[in-house]
């Protein structure tokens, strides 16, 4: 039976490098041999948290636009250690996973993706927030392999430390331990399921398939505990811009921030503007705040953002 027939996307358990990697799977459209299209393959990386359901309309909204004129598969998968399923065994669930962990994981996603398509196929690596440096990683380990852009959602990719959500956030990333945060968050689990998803819906604001990600899904406390290893790990890895990667790469760049985004701050994107005076690098119009996926307007906002810069692309290769 061929994907096609199946609603998408399609959520699986991908088995990659020996890691259960939760992933949503829109497969490209079937062509006719007449006209057959060079394929496209998009890989897109979460921020922190980094569970891909979040992003489930916004994958879904930028391939209905996108794979109308071209022939694009998208893969999305969640961080290690950010869900929890069937999938999970005992010993992934008591892990901890560092940066470096992620960033070689989405490389082993990469390598899988190239394995299980021709030897033509073009790659798209689409992150948002630290998963854009983590796109970049993969890229400067993979310059060579048919990567033709990568876009940057309100990317972290340099001193993330310093920026006013990483000043505030550190003093309490690293003030509280792990274990706390963990047993803390292990209580919700014990609140029955309509009770948490309402205090966690007043709480938080959020509403529909994003409330349900939150309560169900980012709840437990081997997640939260990861979040916050992670968070560490990003005050600590994401430092100076790498120049000479960037000045040999940049053109492959589209870098979108957002005025009043304390995480990827103007002066980042004056910074990266300066420096790189004829990259792509653009400045939201709307205001778009950094969590764009957490309201429906903003996500499909950056739904038809993306998809133009990826017919885009594909026009000019």
């Amino acid at each position: 039976m061929l994907p096609q027939v199946f609603n998408k996307p399609l959520r699986t358990v991908w088995n990659v490098a020996n890691h259960a990697t939760e992933s949503l799977w829109w497969p490209a459209p079937s062509q006719d041999a007449d006209i057959a299209r060079r394929k496209t393959v998009l890989l897109f990386i979460c921020g922190n948290p980094g569970l891909i359901e979040y992003y489930t309309d916004f994958l879904d909204s930028v391939h209905k636009q996108a794979s109308v004129s071209t022939c694009l598969e998208i893969v999305g998968v969640s961080h290690l250690g950010h869900s929890i399923g069937p999938h999970t065994s005992p010993s992934s669930a008591n892990h901890l996973y560092s940066l470096q962990d992620q960033i070689d994981h989405k490389l082993a996603c990469f390598d899988q993706l190239r394995k299980e398509n021709p030897s033509d196929t073009q790659y798209i690596l689409v992150g948002h927030s630290m998963g854009s440096y983590v796109c970049a990683e993969v890229l400067k380990q993979r310059q060579q392999h048919n990567i033709i852009r990568l876009i940057a959602l309100f990317p972290t990719l340099r001193e993330i430390a310093l920026t006013p959500n990483g000043v505030t956030m550190s003093r309490w990333v690293f003030g509280i331990p792990l274990p706390i945060v963990s047993g803390v968050v292990g209580l919700a689990q014990m609140v029955p399921n309509p009770i948490r998803h309402g205090i966690t819906g007043l709480i938080t604001g959020q509403k529909g398939s994003n409330l349900d990600v939150t309560a169900h899904g980012l709840l437990h406390g081997s997640i939260v505990k990861n979040v916050v290893h992670m968070a560490r790990q990003e005050m600590e890895m994401i430092k100076e811009l790498d120049d000479d990667f960037y000045a040999t790469h940049v053109d492959k760049f589209i870098m979108y921030y957002s005025r009043n985004d304390s995480w990827a701050p103007l002066d980042h994107y004056e910074f990266m503007s300066k420096k790189f005076p004829n990259a792509q690098v653009h400045l939201c119009a709307e205001d778009i705040p950094h969590a764009f996926i957490l309201e429906d307007k903003h996500a499909q906002y950056m739904a038809n953002k993306v998809a133009t810069w990826i017919l885009d692309c594909q026009n000019k290769e």
